[in-house]
């Protein structure tokens, strides 16, 4: 067991003493499901990803899956460390009420219960308590994915700051959620990527495919380029721009009203 781990949540400032186990024998757990209770109300199926205050690192880079079988996956890694290796663990889960109690977690690692939002998962401290003051929403993880500005169309009409003429079939980009895949177009080919998108508006565009047609200008090179550089997004809801950074936006486009 490594140090990182057992100081997990000393940079919180909370004082943990007692463990709290998923089924403790001497608690009684509330598991009657309501039409208004988390499980049934919220789409709480899905990846959610935070950074978690770490005392010896720059960060706990978290990524946790909940799957509709009751199984999940918790990938961590300790960020500002040489050599570190993302840590794996799989297991499965339980409700209690609102919170989620993630099994096989060894004993004073770390916490194991979670509170579910909306579009959100809230860490729990040892005791299955929520965390209070100025330091509560870095214990939130946020849920991937960011309906805003997926599985809409939206037209390419600047690219690198040059306008774009073109029609929502010719130039064009859809983030299909379900699928996490990008589908994007410049005059004539076709590409498809996978993507991640954490916290709302970080954004991960990784190499795929394209149909080889030959193109008579360069503008699919060019949003190809976007794709590979891109790393956020932003919309007001009719408009979305792919950036890096905080330079100026790559490459803008505007919602395709269906």
């Amino acid at each position: 067991m490594t140090n990182s781990k057992l100081k997990f949540f000393i940079a919180g400032a909370i004082a943990l003493i007692t463990f709290s186990a998923c089924n403790n024998a001497n608690k009684t757990v509330n598991t009657k499901i309501t039409d208004n209770s988390a499980q049934v109300a919220l789409d709480w199926q899905g990846t959610y990803s935070g950074v978690l205050p770490c005392a010896d690192c720059e960060g706990i880079d978290t990524e946790l899956t909940l799957n509709e079988d009751l199984s999940y996956v918790l990938i961590s890694k300790y960020l500002g460390k040489d050599n570190t290796q993302p840590d794996t663990l799989k297991g499965t889960f339980a409700w209690e009420g609102n919170n989620v109690c993630l099994n096989g977690i060894p004993q004073n690692e770390r916490p194991s219960k979670l509170k579910v939002e909306e579009n959100q998962l809230r860490y729990l401290d040892m005791e299955g308590k929520e965390i209070t003051g100025d330091l509560a929403q870095n214990y939130v993880m946020r849920k991937n994915g960011n309906p805003t500005i997926e599985d809409k169309r939206w037209q390419l009409t600047e690219l690198f700051g040059k306008p774009v003429k073109g029609t929502p079939e010719s130039h064009y980009i859809i983030f299909h959620s379900k699928e996490r895949r990008v589908e994007a177009k410049a005059n004539c080919n076709i590409m498809l990527r996978n993507y991640t998108i954490k916290n709302e508006f970080r954004l991960k565009i990784e190499q795929g495919i394209s149909t080889m047609m030959a193109c008579p200008d360069d503008m699919e090179k060019e949003l190809a380029q976007v794709l590979d550089q891109a790393d956020n997004c932003s919309s007001d809801g009719k408009t979305l721009s792919l950036n890096k950074a905080r330079m100026a936006p790559l490459a803008r486009f505007e919602l395709v009203q269906e």
